[in-house]
């Protein structure tokens, strides 16, 4: 006995049955992953961290060099500038390693780094001149004798 309201056989929103009444095999390929494509999870980028160390080598330098302007504050200059340098180096690792991005940021904190580091050894040679020559200065005046020894000097 068959209901018109309800549809004999397949049609919208019935299962796939075969003639035994037993699902049916889906077609040959249904289920597996479109090329490209992978079971599970989203996967994850294999370098999903920039280079922190090399950013922090090139804030450091930079402001090394901001210290290094001044002469009298060149030891700063060439405490960050070493200071960079060890942070650069160490973010080069890690881009060789494959545990960070951002080799540019670590090879432009080496670099400017080094020149922040020549800077304060530049500055620090100035201010030890000049205080060398304040003491011979101040050496000639305490042993003249006379004020045309004290001109000379």
């Amino acid at each position: 006995m068959s209901n018109p309201d309800y549809p004999v056989g397949p049609g919208p929103g019935s299962q796939n049955f075969g003639p035994e009444g037993y699902p049916q095999q889906p077609p040959p390929g249904y289920g597996q992953p479109q090329p490209g494509y992978q079971y599970g999870y989203p996967q994850q980028p294999i370098n999903p961290e920039k280079n922190g160390l090399g950013l922090a080598s090139l804030i450091l330098a930079i402001v090394g060099l901001v210290f290094g302007i001044i002469p009298f504050t060149g030891f700063i200059c060439l405490i960050l500038g070493i200071v960079g340098l060890a942070l650069g180096f160490a973010g080069l690792s890690r881009v060789r390693k494959n545990k960070a991005t951002n080799k540019k940021t670590a090879i432009s904190g080496i670099v400017v780094s080094v020149l922040a580091i020549a800077l304060g050894i530049w500055g620090i040679t100035i201010v030890f001149g000049a205080v060398d020559d304040l003491d011979d200065g101040l050496n000639c005046i305490s042993e003249a004798e006379t004020a045309a020894q004290i001109e000379a000097c």
